[in-house]
């Protein structure tokens, strides 16, 4: 999964959130398994960041979304040079960000769908790759 979908967890309001936590509880149950790149852990404190900045959540939010994602300990993967690689050419076929092009770079490695909220690489990616909107979870 992605940054988009972590964030809904921490983030209150946030579009198909109710979506989102029932995905984190399955995984809490040991329903289904969750990776995504090491990187997610910085877009996802970036987001809380600018929420907090928002004045939409405190920094003892902030502070305590970090711990408690920390505490799920979602599997987290690095990419190798030669990874970040391929990423680049799905980046450029895609028109999308290389951290967006890496999640689905991982997911399509792996063998599994990428869950994200993130419609333009939704709709960039599915007709290409595995995709699942967490609206559809």
């Amino acid at each position: 999964m992605d940054a988009s979908v972590i964030a809904k967890w921490v983030l209150p309001g946030e579009p198909f959130q109710e979506k989102a936590v029932r995905l984190k509880e399955d995984y809490v149950l040991g329903l289904i398994e969750l990776s995504s790149l090491s990187l997610v852990v910085l877009e996802v404190a970036n987001a809380l960041r600018k929420a907090e900045r928002l004045n939409r959540i405190s920094k003892t939010d902030t502070d305590e979304s970090l711990k408690a994602l920390n505490d799920m300990r979602v599997e987290l993967h690095e990419l190798n040079w030669a990874q970040a690689a391929q990423a680049l050419h799905i980046s450029s076929d895609l028109n999308l960000t290389i951290y967006d092009a890496s999640y689905i770079f991982l997911a399509d490695e792996m063998g599994i769908p990428l869950i994200t909220a993130d419609m333009t690489l939704y709709e960039a990616a599915r007709k290409q790759f595995r995709v699942l909107h967490v609206r559809d979870y």
